[in-house]
């Protein structure tokens, strides 16, 4: 038990003897964060140190300025020290915080941290660096950027603001200016506690430099002022929605503009505000929570459109860009990246003409960015014209009410003219760039789309001639009257080609004497007989050309007549062949003709035998009918001969022998066609027609029939006889 006692004795001791570890000052340890993000994620400077809730506003504005406006230098003498490589552990970001203070800054560090120790070791050999460095430093502005405040419309009208900031202590600069640069001057040379209402914009304050101190304390001002910068209003009042609109936000984080747009319609109407970034969402939430107007959505603006939004009439895109119209990007001095260029102006493009084509009924839209470059501005509202001819870029002078300074490129004709741009060191702002597009009316399409279809139609001309055109398949034929670029070329430069020979010879008596210059004459001599020899091997071309040409205009013609009288042979043998085929179809109608009254005779006769055997059946009924009428005349028949029945039947016979005949001299003369029956069945109603005679003999012998059946026949047959003979009388 006693040696556990001293056993943890031992341990409180050595834990005691632990030196404790002093952490780093949170200024730096916050100012090393923001300056990673702004690096790495180009993040902004401002609003990273209005969010940071450790870092004072005032001091952290001041270090990062002094931060990115040295950095350059610091990355040099980091690199000429061998720091981060000796003192691996050290945090390189927080490194480059410890240098500008030291360095660039109050000349002196705070704490006792052990980064702190780290940099203080190396302040000599930082100064050594310094002095034999080759970095330029970054160019120093030469303003100071005012505080831009903007008043809640919403919840607080202009007076009423000017009377609270009068209470603050504030004084009012109560002057008008005609002119924008009067302005400017005046805004310079603001007091400390003076603040003047903005040449543009009514709703906007401008006070000092040294006013940010009170502004990023003010946090009770918050809803009824908002802290924006003046370049940022441009878009949306350029936008300009009335009230009861349809607006879309495209990028609309962390919700300034928006809630400008809101201020602008009133809070009536509809504003959608998209944003992709999750954090960023969060952002425009807050901001927007107060206005029940604004309706945000967390999604891609490439995924969203008239279903999500329906109705949109105006549509304000301020998407994503290199920020390089920042003035803590300017302060940077960074060099061009190229490579970031084309991939931000590539999803520039791509929402601009989705803002364009996705929602029907889009009247106005604006397209905006922080940023000074080409690449992005106008070279982006220019594809969107070329591919989108339903809209034109508006003047955006013209729909500015004052005096504005600054435009486009001279560049871009017909487009620069007609954007603006905020220039930091002439406007007082950030750098910002705004175009305003307008839908067409119907059937009207911008200049710049119809130029670009113009010429992309003779482009496509051009494509569609011979390969012979523009130096493609010179081993071909050429078609006849053909242009030719090369020999235009070789008229315009043989007089030009001659000159060489006049003075190889001025060249050949002026340098008889010097062997030098005999060897350069001959090299001059042997250079102007090549060119001599090329321009004959030209003029022989020429002449092949030509010759070739008239070659095939001869052989062209050859083959046109060639090709005629082939056409008129062919015409004759395709008369001779229509008329002999024409003799064979009239040989083959007539013995068809022949071959059809034969087939017309048989089905006659086929036709005739089956309305003989309806007849009877018929009879046969009729017969049947009326058996207790004729059972008297029955008997009396009995007394009548075979003989007399057979010449019965034999008259029958031979009447309707006769009435056949006389129907086909009729059917022929009328030419008619029956339909085809088979011989098989004709020969099938023969044997039936005997079957019955043989029936009507077998009755009469006695046979199987019964009397009363053949009574019937006999009975039949006789009445039909007389009425056969009655017809005949009468005729």
């Amino acid at each position: 038990m006693v040696e556990n006692t001293n056993e943890n004795s031992n341990s409180g001791e050595s834990h005691r003897q632990r030196p404790h570890k002093i952490p780093v000052p949170t200024n730096y340890r916050s100012a090393a964060k923001i300056l990673r993000l702004v690096v790495e994620e180009r993040r902004n400077v401002k609003t990273l140190v209005l969010q940071d809730k450790h870092l004072r506003k005032g001091k952290g504005l001041a270090i990062m300025d002094l931060i990115l406006v040295n950095l350059k230098q610091i990355d040099d003498l980091i690199a000429r020290t061998e720091l981060t490589q000796k003192e691996p552990k050290l945090n390189p970001w927080l490194a480059r915080v410890l240098i500008a203070e030291l360095m660039f800054g109050r000349g002196e560090l705070n704490g006792e941290s052990l980064p702190v120790q780290c940099v203080r070791r190396y302040q000599e050999a930082l100064k050594d660096a310094l002095s034999k460095s080759d970095v330029t430093p970054a160019k120093q502005l030469d303003f100071k950027e005012p505080r831009y405040v903007r008043i809640n419309t919403s919840v607080l009208a202009q007076p009423g603001a000017i009377r609270l900031l009068q209470e603050e202590g504030w004084v009012l600069v109560e002057e008008e200016f005609e002119k924008y640069t009067d302005f400017l001057e005046r805004v310079k040379n603001l007091g400390d506690s003076e603040f003047i209402i903005d040449f543009h914009f009514k709703e906007l304050l401008v006070f000092p430099h040294s006013a940010r101190n009170y502004w990023g304390r003010a946090t009770e001002m918050k809803q009824k002022f908002v802290l924006q910068n003046k370049a940022c209003l441009l878009p949306t009042y350029l936008l300009g929605p009335p009230k009861k609109s349809v607006v879309l936000d495209m990028c609309a984080a962390p919700g300034l503009k928006t809630t400008h747009l809101a201020n602008l319609m009133k809070n009536k109407g509809r504003i959608y505000a998209v944003e992709r970034n999750a954090e960023r969402y969060k952002l425009l939430c807050e901001y927007s929570a107060e206005f029940g107007v604004i309706k945000t959505i967390n999604e891609d603006c490439l995924l969203v459109a008239d279903e999500q939004a329906p109705g949109v009439e105006y549509i304000l895109i301020d998407p994503s860009c290199s920020g390089s119209g920042m003035v803590d990007r300017l302060k940077l001095n960074e060099e061009v990246d190229k490579q970031r260029l084309y991939k931000l102006g590539g999803l520039q493009y791509k929402l601009l003409c989705h803002a364009m084509n996705a929602f029907p009924a889009a009247k106005r839209i604006v397209y905006s960015t922080c940023s000074i470059y080409p690449e992005e501005n106008e070279e982006i509202v220019l594809g969107a014209l070329k591919h989108n001819g339903h809209f034109r870029l508006a003047d955006a002078k013209a729909l500015f009410d004052k005096e504005w300074l600054n435009f486009g490129s001279s560049d871009y004709s017909g487009i620069g003219e007609r954007c603006l741009y905020a220039r930091p060191e002439i406007d007082l702002t950030i750098g910002m760039f705004v175009a305003v597009f307008e839908r067409c009316a119907e059937d009207e399409y911008n200049e710049v789309y119809l130029a670009h279809e113009k010429q992309k139609g003779s482009y496509e001309k051009l494509s569609k001639m011979g390969n012979a055109d523009f130096g493609r398949g010179r081993g071909k034929k050429r078609r006849p009257n053909q242009y030719d670029q090369e020999a235009e070329i070789e008229e315009h430069s043989e007089g030009v080609d001659e000159l060489p020979s006049a003075s190889k010879s001025a060249s050949a008596v002026a340098s008889s004497s010097d062997p030098k210059k005999k060897k350069r004459n001959q090299s001059m001599n042997d250079e102007n007989e090549q060119e001599e020899n090329l321009v004959t091997e030209k003029k022989k071309r020429k002449t092949k050309t030509i010759s070739e040409e008239k070659n095939d205009e001869e052989t062209f013609e050859e083959q046109e007549s060639t090709a005629v009288l082939k056409k008129k042979k062919k015409s004759k043998k395709d008369g001779n062949e229509q008329e002999e085929n024409q003799a064979k179809d009239k040989k083959n109608r007539k013995s068809k003709t022949v071959a059809e009254g034969e087939n017309d005779e048989q089905t006659f006769e086929e036709q005739e035998s089956t309305t003989v055997l309806k007849k009877k059946k018929k009879s046969k009924s009729n017969e049947n009918e009326q058996e207790e009428n004729q059972a008297l005349n029955k008997k009396k028949r009995k007394s009548k001969t075979v003989a007399e029945e057979k010449n019965d039947e034999e008259s029958l016979k031979e009447q309707e022998f006769s009435n056949v005949t006389s129907k086909q001299d009729t059917a022929e003369d009328s030419n008619a066609v029956l339909e085809n029956v088979g011989a098989d069945e004709h020969k099938k109603k023969k044997k039936k027609k005997k079957q019955i005679e043989e029936n009507y003999e077998t009755t009469v012998n006695g046979d199987a029939k019964p009397l009363e059946a053949f009574d019937n026949d006999v009975g039949t047959h006789a009445k039909k006889k007389k009425k056969k003979d009655k017809k005949v009388d009468v005729d």
